[in-house]
């Protein structure tokens, strides 16, 4: 599994049945359950890289990509 090098990146929701992956920044702040597909939850973490998204603003991106 590759994972993006930037401020966020994708880990294993270890709770989780089916396995889940979640997004990490590098200050901790952390999202799971977002989907089973790791590529799906790593490119929207290079997304959140490459915006240089504040990790403040980390749960509202999750929750309007859950949501499209």
């Amino acid at each position: 599994m590759r994972q993006s090098c930037g401020m966020y990146r994708v880990f294993v929701d270890e709770a989780a049945r089916p396995r889940m992956y979640g997004i990490q920044s590098r200050g901790g702040v952390r999202v799971g359950h977002i989907s089973t597909d790791f590529q799906e939850v790593n490119r929207l973490a290079e997304c959140c890289n490459s915006a240089g998204l504040s990790p403040i603003h980390l749960a509202d991106v999750v929750e309007d990509f859950r949501r499209s």
